[in-house]
């Protein structure tokens, strides 16, 4: 905690909160910006944005969600950072396509503030408490340099089995494109169509299935890459190429490895014990080590915040992937080859991080790992059981 001599005394305290009502005026004066916008900012915007003017950091009570008249937590839009506040970061990392679109929506239900992207393709910048990235996958970039040095890196995973398709709908939606500028034209586009099946099929089976493979073999990669630090590859006699971003000695962050493996499937079940218990995991990765550093909701709210970002993902265009329009994409079927393709790569991670010889089966992050990996084994195995009854 802050010196007894930077504790707010009551004095103090109402210093900042007439400072508010003096900030509230000036911003209703500000006519530009009431007709632009139609809204005035939530108190607890204001309280942050002043308490960070003196000292820099957020105040004692950690309450985001707003509350109604009957004590009830809302939702509300998340703000950017105040330029005078630098809290505690996140990278949410994950192969495209992986629903990091929930999960970036959830954040900011916690955290009250806006999530930037390693592209900026939201044009939040890089002054934002999280910010997802798809690096080390082609799609991604690591362009913060060492200013997340601090950040506790998020790994959510997919099953690739969606993940992949997933993938194939945004870049069908960016038309393809080969460079930043193309994309950045075309992303108001994202998350609002799927393809034809047809186009699906010939792109997974394109060149015998070689846009696929490499695809699943990038999927299976980036977590090989996370859960050894950065690992980018490992030769025959066993020495590894690490990441120059993830060396220590070149200070650009802490660690590579992640704090936490969230599963998609269950952050977005529909079970909502599931989608909340994944939740509180998240936000526990988030604030581990560092609770009084990351604006964050109470805990008790978190299972709020969590309710209020799936009922609105069910009414609202562009939520994430699931409000697409276009054919439902588990109408998209694999050939049982490719099946197998999947369950040998999901095989192999749970043989790799289970193994008891390199200290994997007592790693609590690898064993979490492993245990989304067999939820995605057995769908996997459910649904070649199937293709094999069908004589397919």
């Amino acid at each position: 905690g802050r010196p007894a001599t930077m504790r707010a005394t009551p004095y103090k305290r109402r210093a900042i909160y007439a400072a508010a009502l003096l900030f509230c005026a000036v911003q209703l004066i500000n006519l530009d910006l009431w007709v632009a916008e139609r809204t005035i900012p939530s108190a607890n915007t204001f309280r942050l944005m002043l308490w960070s003017k003196f000292f820099a950091e957020p105040p004692e009570s950690r309450m985001l969600l707003r509350k109604n008249e009957v004590g009830e937590c809302e939702w509300t839009p998340p703000e950017p950072l105040d330029p005078n506040y630098n809290p505690a970061h996140t990278l949410l990392v994950s192969y495209p396509g992986s629903g990091e679109r929930l999960a970036w929506r959830i954040i900011e239900a916690l955290t009250g503030s806006v999530v930037g992207d390693d592209w900026n393709l939201s044009n939040e910048g890089y002054h934002v408490s999280t910010l997802k990235t798809s690096y080390p996958h082609n799609e991604g970039t690591w362009s913060w340099g060492d200013s997340f040095y601090d950040a506790n890196i998020i790994f959510l995973v997919r099953s690739p089995r969606w993940a992949i398709p997933a993938y194939y709908d945004i870049r069908s939606e960016l038309a393809f494109s080969n460079g930043i500028e193309d994309s950045k034209n075309r992303v108001d586009f994202t998350y609002t169509a799927r393809p034809a099946i047809w186009k699906w099929n010939k792109w997974a089976i394109a060149d015998r299935g070689e846009n696929f493979r490499e695809q699943l073999e990038k999927w299976g990669w980036m977590i090989d890459f996370y859960m050894n630090n950065g690992r980018r590859a490992i030769y025959a006699d066993g020495s590894s190429i690490i990441d120059a971003h993830c060396r220590p000695e070149n200070e650009i962050i802490h660690s590579c490895i992640p704090k936490a493996i969230i599963s998609y499937e269950r952050l977005g079940s529909t079970d909502k014990l599931i989608g909340e218990a994944e939740t509180m995991k998240l936000a526990n990765a988030m604030i581990e080590g560092r609770e009084n550093e990351v604006p964050m909701a109470e805990r008790g709210d978190w299972g709020c915040g969590y309710d209020k970002v799936i009922d609105r993902r069910k009414k609202e265009p562009r939520w994430d992937g699931t409000t697409r329009r276009g054919q439902d994409e588990n109408r998209r079927r694999y050939r049982s080859s490719s099946l197998e393709e999947i369950n040998a790569e999901i095989i192999r991670l749970i043989t790799t991080y289970s193994d008891a010889s390199k200290g994997w089966d007592v790693d609590p992050l690898a064993n979490d790992l492993v245990s989304i990996l067999a939820e995605y084994r057995a769908e996997i195995d459910a649904e070649l059981r199937a293709l094999a009854r069908a004589g397919k």
